[in-house]
């Protein structure tokens, strides 16, 4: 039994007499190289780096006061004591924050490039009696997989 996510389509005939042989592509697949790429930046991720070293912090001050009201503690314990508990808080928190700051700089430096392929990209059509993706007027065809080389290379220098 299939899941009603995985269903197959067939992209040309079928039929034997006519010589074709069956080419099944899942749906999801299609979706995946015809849908416009992502951007590099999440907010999300920024957010959760934040959220990440304010545990740590909150982390680190609770250990800290812990190891303080101990008997004879250094004050050099105190303060580098708790890092084995939250230093892998800190690093993926400042892996996420500075992560994200690099892609969101490449993100505004892709910006011009990107509203070219979407201008591109939303004059795309798909035949699926013949299995390829074009654009009007232009007179090129290509396999829905080539969809982002299409858009961001060979049509995106011409516009």
């Amino acid at each position: 039994m299939k899941l009603p996510g995985q269903r197959e389509i067939a992209d040309l005939p079928t039929a034997p007499s006519m010589g074709a042989s069956k080419h099944v592509m899942s749906r999801t697949q299609l979706a995946v190289w015809m849908s416009f790429p992502s951007r590099h930046y999440t907010p999300w991720a920024r957010n959760q780096g934040w959220i990440l070293l304010g545990v740590a912090a909150l982390v680190h001050l609770v250990v800290s006061l812990v190891i303080a009201m101990g008997k004879d503690s250094q004050w050099s314990e105190v303060l580098l004591a708790p890092f084995c508990l939250t230093g892998l808080f800190w690093g993926l928190g400042l892996l996420f924050v500075l992560g994200a700051r690099g892609a969101r700089r490449r993100d505004h430096a892709e910006a011009p490039a990107r509203d070219k392929a979407l201008a591109v990209w939303e004059r795309l059509y798909y035949c699926a009696r013949d299995n390829v993706a074009f654009e009007p007027g232009v007179g090129v065809s290509f396999h829905p997989g080539e969809t982002r080389e299409y858009i961001f290379g060979f049509r995106g220098r011409a516009i």
